[in-house]
Formats: C-alpha cells, structure tokens, sequence
C-alpha cells in the first residue's frame, strides 16, 4: 500500500541554494564511479540494517533492539513511518 502523500518544505532563496549545491555535487560524485562502485557506496552508506541494531539503558534496564527487513515488504520503511506517524 502507497499513500500518495506530498510532502512540502518551504525554504527561503539561500537555503534552496544550498540544497541544490549539496545535490550538484553528490551527482558529481556518483557520475565518477563506475555502476559497482555505486552500488556498494549505496550498501556502504544506506543499507547496513546492523547499524540500526543498538543497546539502550533506560532506568536501570538494557533494551536491546535488532531490526528485520521483509525483503517481500508492500510498504517502504520511511512510508510505514509517514503512516505510523500521520496525524489523525
């Protein structure tokens, strides 16, 4: 399930500038790599669910919190988020 959501950001004429700077130069680094190279930039960078495992001690207790991806998933993570998180 997609919800087709618009999501908005109004930014002044310097921070757009800004934006469009940090993506010039993001696109300037990736159009240098071959297509192997950016795959495993991607893995390296985006897609290391172990980075998402973590330990937390809250009041005396350790929560230990690992993550599991549904490699069959209908829903993006960041839109399961939007979902979980959308005001009524």
């Amino acid at each position: 399930m997609q919800d087709n959501i618009v999501y908005r950001l109004e930014l002044t004429d310097k921070e757009y500038e800004y934006v469009e700077k940090l993506k010039r130069e993001y696109y300037k680094k990736l159009s240098k790599m071959t297509k192997e190279e950016r795959l495993q930039y991607f893995r390296d960078n985006y897609c290391n669910e172990q980075k998402l495992n973590f330990e937390k001690e809250i009041n005396g207790t350790i929560y230990k919190v690992n993550t599991h991806f549904d490699v069959n998933a209908e829903e993006s993570i960041l839109n399961k988020f939007f979902r979980l998180t959308k005001k009524s």
